[in-house]
């Protein structure tokens, strides 16, 4: 027989447990690849839709760093721009959301 301990820290976990469950339902991630002149491959992660240009560009800068890869870009990210691999030369604005749901293209 459980103590009422037991059954209490099984009730929250089951609580914590649907939260989650909710919380991942409702954000959608994407898997971002980045490539940079120069570098050896590209960089890969995830950034969930929420997500705003400039703070997806900082991530890749970080991750950058933290791999050793060369050259050596900075981490401002003021400095550079996102472009979508099969569009022109139109770079995406640093304040706008990384999934904007108006735009026809959300492949960046």
């Amino acid at each position: 027989m459980k103590s009422g301990f037991e059954k209490m820290v099984l009730q929250k976990n089951k609580k914590k447990g649907r939260y989650e469950d909710e919380t991942r339902r409702k954000s959608t991630r994407f898997l971002v690849t980045i490539n940079i002149m120069g570098s050896a491959g590209p960089i890969r992660f995830v950034v969930n839709e929420k997500e705003v240009v400039s703070a997806v560009i900082e991530t890749a800068l970080k991750s950058y760093a933290r791999e050793g890869r060369l050259p050596v870009l900075g981490f401002d990210a003021t400095n550079f721009f996102l472009y979508c691999a099969n569009a022109g030369f139109d770079g995406i604005l640093l304040s706008l959301l990384f999934f904007n749901p108006f735009s026809n293209s959300t492949n960046f």
